[in-house]
């Protein structure tokens, strides 16, 4: 029987999602990271938070999170779990920010909460997240190499960081967060005597890593640059056991879907950021 159970706090939420959670960690990383924030410092957030995992005879298929202001979040959800959540919302709050999270999941509860509520929304963003090729494809015709960024390329990072978020629309990968990578040793140039192109991991274990960061300046574009980048890298983290590697791409990029399905990537979910107003 589907049932949603809520938990009084993050710490309590992780003691019975966390090991679900990190069966996909990049899949649901979005609440894995979230909890895990709360868990150091739950007070930094406007009461009440929602932490809840959707059970079916016992078992969890989903969980949703909320950590006011901030929207509703959730991870891929059966259809027949979205009254029962909507309805477990409705006696936390009178009115939420929005939906975060897996689509068609969190389209369809922002739309729910709508027809209940009343209001309008908007879409703030779309991603997809993409499965990198075992196999990556030949690049070797392309000159230059992969490294790792040092940190006399600070002031490139945050250039090229810059530039990038101010394309992408996407502010939060941007400069700092460059620069920032460059110590967690998550930041890579592909050199041809200059670099040529940047690429950042946004999370990376033992296990998994995701790329969200190919930043290549406009007057390198169409050499084939970030494709051996990304080829390379994804060589280097099988060779080092990270066997789940991961793309971000923003659906709404057309070069984009080019770029993932010459490397051969496959798509694992659409991800969305919805805002009521």
């Amino acid at each position: 029987m589907l049932q949603v159970r809520r938990y009084p706090d993050a710490r309590a939420f992780l003691a019975r999602s966390e090991a679900w959670l990190l069966e996909s960690e990049v899949e649901r990383a979005g609440v894995l990271s979230s909890a895990r924030h709360a868990l150091t410092n739950e007070a930094r957030y406007e009461k009440p938070t929602y932490w809840a995992t959707i059970e079916d005879d016992g078992q969890i298929i989903g969980c949703a999170y909320r950590t006011p202001p901030y929207r509703v979040g959730v991870t891929a959800l059966p259809t027949a779990a979205l009254a029962p959540l909507a309805l477990d919302l409705e006696q936390t709050y009178k009115a939420v920010s929005g939906f975060s999270g897996i689509d068609p999941a969190a389209s369809a509860l922002a739309d729910v909460w709508i027809a209940r509520h009343g209001g309008s929304s908007s879409i703030v963003s779309r991603q997809f997240l993409l499965a990198l090729p075992d196999t990556p494809p030949d690049t070797s015709a392309t000159a230059g190499v992969l490294r790792l960024a040092t940190q006399d390329d600070s002031a490139r990072a945050q250039s090229w960081g810059t530039d990038a978020a101010r394309e992408t629309g996407v502010a939060a990968l941007d400069g700092p967060l460059c620069v920032r990578l460059i110590g967690a040793r998550q930041l890579y140039f592909w050199q041809d005597t200059e670099p040529r192109c940047m690429l950042g991991l946004l999370h990376q274990t033992p296990r998994t890593a995701a790329l969200a960061i190919v930043y290549t300046p406009p007057a390198e574009r169409s050499q084939g640059y970030a494709s051996a980048a990304v080829a390379a890298l994804s060589t280097e983290l099988l060779a080092r056991g990270v066997n789940k590697r991961y793309l971000y791409i923003d659906p709404a990029n057309a070069g984009g879907h080019a770029f993932w399905r010459k490397l051969g990537c496959e798509l694992v979910h659409a991800a969305v950021d919805i805002d009521f107003h």
